[in-house]
């Protein structure tokens, strides 16, 4: 779907559906609670595991991405 403006009639490209900032501090609110509750449980998994868990914010930023 294209968008044009009256004043100009210059297209516009629609908001990229699903798009994060490269800077997670520029997220969504719900965005940021879902990251923050998924490193949660994994921090607790790994706990539970014995299970190394120094990638889990990148996991779980990926998730994020993915799925928003």
């Amino acid at each position: 779907m294209e968008h044009a403006t009256a004043e100009t009639g210059a297209i516009e490209a629609p908001p990229q559906a699903g798009f994060l900032p490269e800077n997670r501090s520029e997220w969504p609110d719900d965005a940021r609670t879902v990251f923050r509750q998924l490193v949660r449980e994994l921090d607790r998994w790994c706990r539970q595991h014995d299970w190394p868990a120094r990638h889990n914010a990148w996991i779980a930023e990926e998730a994020v991405r993915k799925s928003w």
